[in-house]
């Protein structure tokens, strides 16, 4: 099926049931499993910024350059059975949302809800907004930024917690503190951070082509060189044991376990796509990665078996994002172009 417009990103519900397609202008899709337009959520003014879901129920939030936050809620169980938004019998229905939150004119970035749901965040120009997730109520103004912050992620294991990079590096806040009570500032921008899921790393890619990891625990920030791009997507396995990084035509899959984690270890290096890897994920439980490329190739990795790569598929545009669901039994995928698949997949 055809996305709008450049596809931005693609987000699985806690549950499944819900792919949330996102393009750099137009419509939003909402999509079950199988490939079904469920819902088409209006795009925001100026161009679309960011989706993500609540962490434990079908409520999407969407964030665009119009400034807005915008909740909406996706009926429970089976979705196909009773979509309570009015529809219009010549495409999908349009839902209404159920909560609006205008924020102060900024660059849109990123939104994202916290581990427990209680709290949504924002990223609009140099500011982080934190934002009561029931009644949209502005708790928090966090602007300590140099510049526009181009990604924001929550601790997994402390709602209360996030981080934000700029250029200038990565913060480390906790809500109700107007100080960040870490800094790791190497003088350069990043583009992206993540937060592992056991709650001990911080990892950035960069502007320049390397990527910065924060262990929390020993507050000793880490410095990994040697790719050839700007380091555009990271993927943890399991708890936090193992990083993947984009960055070249090669995959590099750190460890991330022990006192040091990938301080002095090797590596593993997975060759395969013949340009930049643009797009990476791992499943959740049985240690099989996904990756796609500027190349247009879609690969399957089991990387503690083999080095070597399973071919999905093979397009003629690169692929942008893409994402298992959490069952790990589908994948959905996008191309520049705006082409959206999903796909089954057996890691037999």
């Amino acid at each position: 099926m055809e996305m709008d417009d450049y596809p931005l990103d693609l987000r699985w519900s806690a549950d499944g049931l819900w792919l949330a397609a996102l393009p750099s202008h137009g419509r939003i899709l909402v999509l079950d499993e199988d490939g079904n337009i469920l819902a088409s959520l209006p795009g925001h003014e100026g161009g679309n910024g960011a989706i993500s879901w609540h962490p434990r129920r079908a409520a999407l939030a969407t964030y665009g350059q119009d400034a807005t936050v915008r909740i909406y809620e996706m009926p429970p169980q089976d979705p196909a059975a009773a979509f309570p938004f009015s529809k219009d019998h010549s495409g999908p229905p349009s839902p209404s949302p159920s909560l609006v939150i205008p924020l102060e004119k900024g660059w849109a970035e990123r939104v994202t809800w916290n581990a427990d749901g209680s709290l949504i965040a924002a990223s609009a120009g140099r500011t982080v907004f934190v934002m009561n997730a029931a009644t949209g109520a502005i708790e928090h103004r966090l602007s300590e930024h140099k510049s526009t912050v181009c990604d924001i992620a929550w601790n997994p294991r402390s709602p209360r917690e996030l981080t934000s990079v700029c250029d200038g590096g990565a913060r480390l806040w906790r809500v109700g503190e107007t100080k960040p009570f870490g800094h790791f500032d190497w003088g350069g921008a990043s583009l992206i951070v993540t937060w592992s899921p056991d709650g001990r790393w911080v990892v950035t890619g960069d502007q320049t082509p390397s990527v910065h990891l924060y262990d929390v625990r020993r507050k000793h920030p880490l410095h990994i060189q040697g790719y050839e791009f700007k380091v555009k997507t990271l993927a943890w396995e399991g708890n936090g044991e193992w990083l993947a990084s984009g960055g070249s035509a090669s995959i590099t899959v750190w460890p991330c376990t022990g006192k040091k984690g990938p301080e002095g270890a090797k590596p593993i290096q997975l060759f395969g796509h013949l340009k930049e890897v643009l797009a990476l994920d791992f499943t959740r439980g049985d240690s099989v990665l996904v990756s796609g490329g500027r190349d247009g190739l879609l690969l399957l990795w089991m990387p503690h078996r083999s080095t070597d790569p399973a071919l999905i598929t093979r397009r003629a545009s690169e692929i942008t994002t893409l994402r298992w669901s959490p069952d790990s039994s589908s994948l959905a995928f996008a191309t520049a172009d705006g082409d959206l698949t999903l796909c089954r997949i057996s890691k037999k």
